[in-house]
């Protein structure tokens, strides 16, 4: 830059000098000097004045562009400044630009998310979802001292079912299941789980053993009164399931792996005496992990 300024006041010079020579205007060096001096400061002012409106006008904005990156990047911000638009320039395509593809990230991002976490067969919830509730639910419930019950539910005889009918038929019938599981359990607060195969469990908060017998009950007798033909069946016409409830009574302390682990054995009960019936077992005690 100073390179440049003394390269252009030098030629400032030269030419001024070479003008007065031209039109016969006695001038000495030293009022050449300053009439060069004065003009040179003159431009060297207009271009300082020029680099802080392009500062003001166009990195400003450019800086503001970058801060709200920054700030959709960390979730601070949702709609960029005002300033960024209203000139309807490239830096407004650009900031327009910008926030449909965070805005696109953003809803892109949030179904992988809801995917993570749900059957894509039957859009109940997967695993990672029942170990994200539960991680909440439990603690909260001991200290309300409110009771919970889980129920597993496992449909009866479902590999004969697949071998009889084909998979996609199979798939039908756990659809089928699912919504049956949607219309018994209401709440907002129930959780609706597909373990895998056939295999399924609901978590009822603030609710007691009574309650989720009947609940579980209802299910089963829905199920069996919907009648899809079940052929192949040792143990009934139709598709049926077997459930096992297990509830842990108001402050009980207990971890989701030990009270899963009470349904199932509340299943295998059901399964061991004919199947096609619910089992309740109420945990007692401190069942929580060490």
């Amino acid at each position: 830059m100073a390179c440049l300024l003394f390269v252009a006041g030098f030629l400032l010079w030269h030419q001024l000098s070479a003008l007065l020579i031209k039109q016969d205007i006695p001038v000495s060096n030293a009022d050449l000097l300053s009439i060069t001096v004065l003009i040179a400061t003159i431009v060297l002012l207009m271009l300082a004045t020029v680099v802080i409106l392009v500062q003001r006008y166009l990195l400003h904005r450019v800086h503001l562009l970058l801060e709200y990156v920054r700030g959709q990047q960390q979730g601070i911000v949702s709609r960029p400044p005002p300033a960024l638009l209203k000139n309807h320039d490239d830096i407004a395509l650009l900031t327009d630009e910008i926030h449909s593809l965070l805005e696109t990230l953003k809803k892109n991002n949030e179904t992988l998310r809801e995917q993570s976490l749900i059957d894509p067969l039957t859009g109940l919830g997967n695993r990672r979802l029942l170990e994200q509730r539960l991680n909440m639910a439990l603690p909260m419930t001991r200290r309300r001292m409110a009771p919970l019950s889980i129920l597993m539910i496992d449909v009866d005889h479902f590999k004969a079912y697949n071998d009889h009918y084909g998979h996609p038929a199979g798939d039908t019938c756990l659809v089928e299941i699912a919504n049956i599981l949607r219309d018994t359990f209401r709440r907002e607060t129930d959780i609706l789980i597909r373990l895998g195969g056939e295999e399924f469990l609901v978590v009822l908060l603030d609710s007691d053993e009574g309650p989720a017998l009947a609940l579980a009950e209802a299910m089963r007798s829905m199920l069996q009164a919907v009648g899809l033909p079940h052929a192949s069946s040792p143990s009934d016409s139709v598709v049926t399931v077997s459930i096992g409830v297990a509830t842990a009574k108001p402050g009980t302390r207990i971890d989701a792996e030990s009270l899963i682990a009470c349904a199932d054995a509340a299943l295998y009960q059901c399964k061991a005496q004919g199947r096609n019936r619910i089992l309740g077992r109420t945990v007692e005690g401190d069942l929580l992990s060490r």
